[in-house]
């Protein structure tokens, strides 16, 4: 049976699973983590993590594991292969950066949602694929100012144990929606909210089912 932590606690994930969407069994929710779970990919040399997102060309990660000079990414997947991506979105001041694969990703993505999940709210983080560990239960504490998020006036609060190495790893709701990335702050346990990114994912995610002739300029940054 596959064990979840919550609060520091590993515990059954039967007895935790009740909060996911209505009228899944448990296999259908442990499918669901598996989903997530394989669309976490790592970054380079592992410095960093990120989630498939879109129609499964792009990967959304922290803006501040993307070097300055960085204009290209490897990305690392959970069995073993790997795809080459170039930025093709930074924003420091929300710590959000897109990458855009040489070719759509083996796994299924993620929707990233356009919500922001309110104090009190129940998230999942799954961790990185090439570190051992269980899902977390991950409660969203309060939204506040994080020095780090200038542009961001609701940065998340969670009671997430993350580690260096977690940042720009996906927290989901419920739907496996993406709402959150790790970002940094105590035990990592700081989210930088992505709703105000899901409607750039859209619009890069619809440039690329367009023939290169019909894409419209990139605009300036």
């Amino acid at each position: 049976m596959r064990a979840w932590k919550w609060g520091g606690t590993t515990v059954a994930l039967a007895a935790v699973t009740a909060w996911m969407a209505c009228g899944q069994s448990a296999t259908g929710e442990a499918e669901g983590l598996e989903k997530a779970e394989a669309a976490t990919v790592t970054l380079g040399d592992g410095h960093c993590a990120g989630v498939v997102v879109g129609q499964g060309r792009h990967v959304l990660t922290a803006a501040h594991c993307v070097r300055l000079e960085a204009g290209e990414e490897r990305t690392n997947f959970e069995d073993g292969r790997q795809l080459q991506g170039r930025y093709v979105f930074v924003d420091r001041g929300r710590d959000m950066a897109v990458l855009e694969l040489e070719a759509k990703a083996p796994v299924a993505p993620l929707e990233v949602s356009e919500g922001l999940p309110i104090p009190g709210a129940m998230l999942v983080f799954t961790g990185r694929h090439d570190r051992p560990g269980a899902p977390q239960r991950v409660m969203v504490e309060r939204w506040g100012r994080c020095p780090s998020l200038p542009d961001v006036p609701t940065a998340l609060f969670t009671t997430m144990h993350g580690v260096p190495g977690d940042s720009g790893a996906p927290l989901v709701d419920e739907q496996l929606r993406v709402v959150g990335l790790v970002h940094g702050g105590a035990r990592c346990s700081i989210a930088a909210p992505t709703g105000d990114v899901a409607p750039e994912i859209q619009r890069l995610s619809q440039e690329d089912a367009q023939p290169l002739a019909q894409r419209p300029a990139a605009p300036a940054r």
